[in-house]
């Protein structure tokens, strides 16, 4: 989730004006059209929601908008005027049931100036089911490394990244894999994704992914001969572990490993 304050700053100024151009101005000026605003029309709220499945996204102006406005401790807001600063504002979030799987722009008038918040997080709470799920997979392939059980290992740990690919791919609203999926649809869609990635860790996460793709039948069915480095299986574990911090991180949720 981001933020940025309408100042002087040009990055600041582009992103307000990007979004203005793109979804708050082409609203404004078609109810205009359909002389639905009032001639003083004033904007102090708009907001954009964007959904994870295709949906074209809505547009909602001034007293439509819904958020929820978290304050910095410490703030007086007792006097019944009361209007907060743009330094007072700890953050800005939906707060609607409907929509807590979605992303969203939204644009608020503080006192001395707007605020644009922007959360492209897609399937957020989707998301973090699956992270429940990846956590218990997780910590029975930690419990079965340490006890050297390399083929239990290795089943858990690809239930783990998978579920993990999953997670990361939903966050981006890949309509491919919402609803039931198959381990083929998954790694064809994260590796595509990640295909031509030059960060270091994403092309290690892929390569885990692979790698575990590539024995776990071999592991749990005994299809073949498994042949994998104590030195490997560290690194696997350790790529996995980081690849759920980052992902809780994301989505803001507790990411302790037992």
């Amino acid at each position: 989730m981001d933020s940025a304050l309408f100042d002087n700053s040009k990055a600041a100024y582009n992103v307000f004006k990007n979004n203005m151009d793109l979804f708050f101005n082409p609203e404004i000026e078609r109810r205009k059209q359909l002389n639905t605003l009032p001639e003083n029309f004033v904007l102090f709220a708009a907001q954009a929601i964007f959904f994870p499945d295709g949906r074209p996204y809505i547009v909602r102006l001034n007293e439509e908008v819904s958020v929820e406005v978290k304050l910095k401790e410490g703030i007086n807001r007792t006097h019944s005027s009361f209007w907060p600063e743009l330094k007072e504002v700890e953050y800005v979030k939906l707060n609607e049931k409907d929509f807590s799987n979605c992303g969203h722009s939204t644009l608020i008038l503080f006192k001395d100036g707007y605020q644009l918040t922007f959360d492209f997080r897609y399937n957020k709470l989707l998301c973090i089911e699956y992270l429940k799920v990846a956590k218990e997979f997780l910590d029975a392939s930690n419990f079965t490394l340490d006890k050297n059980y390399v083929f239990a290992f290795i089943d858990n740990a690809f239930s783990t990244i998978e579920l993990l690919a999953k997670t990361d791919l939903l966050l981006q609203a890949n309509k491919s894999i919402l609803g039931k999926t198959s381990h083929k649809i998954i790694s064809t869609e994260f590796n595509y994704r990640y295909k031509h990635s030059k960060s270091d860790f994403e092309i290690e996460r892929r390569k885990a992914f692979n790698k575990l793709s590539g024995i776990r039948t071999k592991a749990r069915y005994l299809e073949g001969n498994v042949s994998i480095a104590s030195k490997e299986l560290l690194s696997i574990k350790n790529t996995i572990e980081h690849m759920y911090i980052l992902l809780c991180d994301r989505l803001e949720f507790d990411s302790q490993i037992n």
